[in-house]
C-alpha cells in the first residue's frame, strides 16, 4: 500500500519555510518526522540531549575497512528480512538511514530505519545468541534488538551487546554481509559520518 505524507510548517519573521514530502511507505511502516540533518547523531556520553521529537538523516555511513556504505538490499527490500550488507554508496534511498532517538533511553540511544521503506535496523532473534547474528530490516516494535547504541564510531544493540560488523573476509565486495560481533576494536566494527 502506498501512502503520501506532507508536512509544512510556516512561521513569521526570521523562519524559513519548509516543506516535506514522502511517497511510497509501505503498510505499517511509519515516517519519523526528521528535524534536524547532522553530520552525526549524539553519541552515548553527549552533553548535547537531542529531543524525543528530533531525528536524525544520514546519507553516508560508511565501514571503517573499505569505505563502504551501510545498504539495505534492493532484491529483498519489499519485507521483512531485507538484507543489509555493504555497497559502494550512491547516495540512494536504501542507504539513508533515519536515526531516532529510543524513548526512555539515554542519549545515544536510537531506533534506526531506512528511508527506503522505513523499516528498522534488526538483529534476528533468531541467531542472537552468538557472533554472526544475522543484522536485516524489519517493521518496527521497539524491542531490544532494534536499539542500537551509538559511541561515536560503533553501533552496539541492546539486546546481547555485541555490536554491528562487516565480514572481514568480503571487505570490500559488494554484498558484504553485515552482522553482530563480540568488539575487538578493528575497523570493520567501526562505521563514519561523511
Amino acid at each position: 500500500m502506498s501512502r503520501f505524507r506532507i508536512g509544512l510548517s510556516v512561521a513569521t519573521g526570521m523562519s524559513v519555510l519548509s516543506l516535506a514530502l514522502s511517497a511510497g511507505t509501505t503498510a505499517g511502516a511509519v515516517a519519523p518526522p526528521v528535524e534536524a540533518v547532522r553530520a552525526a547523531p549524539p553519541a552515548v556520553g553527549s552533553t548535547a540531549a537531542p529531543s524525543l521529537a528530533a531525528s536524525y538523516r544520514t546519507t553516508r555511513l560508511t565501514n571503517g575497512n573499505g569505505g563502504q556504505c551501510l545498504d539495505a538490499d534492493l532484491g529483498t527490500i519489499g519485507g521483512n528480512g531485507t538484507r543489509v550488507q555493504l555497497w559502494g554508496c550512491n547516495g540512494w534511498s536504501n542507504q539513508t538511514w533515519i536515526w531516532t532517538p529510543a524513548p526512555g533511553q539515554p542519549v545515544g540511544y536510537y531506533k534506526i530505519q531506512t528511508e527506503k521503506n522505513y523499516r528498522c535496523l534488526d538483529a534476528d532473534l533468531g541467531t542472537i545468541n552468538g557472533n554472526g547474528t544475522k543484522v536485516q530490516l524489519w517493521d518496527c516494535n521497539g524491542w531490544d534488538n532494534q536499539i542500537w547504541i551509538w559511541n561515536g564510531t560503533t553501533l552496539q544493540t541492546l539486546k546481547n551487546n555485541r555490536v554491528l560488523d562487516a565480514d572481514a573476509n568480503t571487505i570490500p565486495r559488494d554484498g558484504t554481509r553485515v552482522q553482530l560481533w563480540d568488539r575487538n576494536g578493528w575497523d570493520n566494527q567501526r562505521w563514519i559520518f561523511n
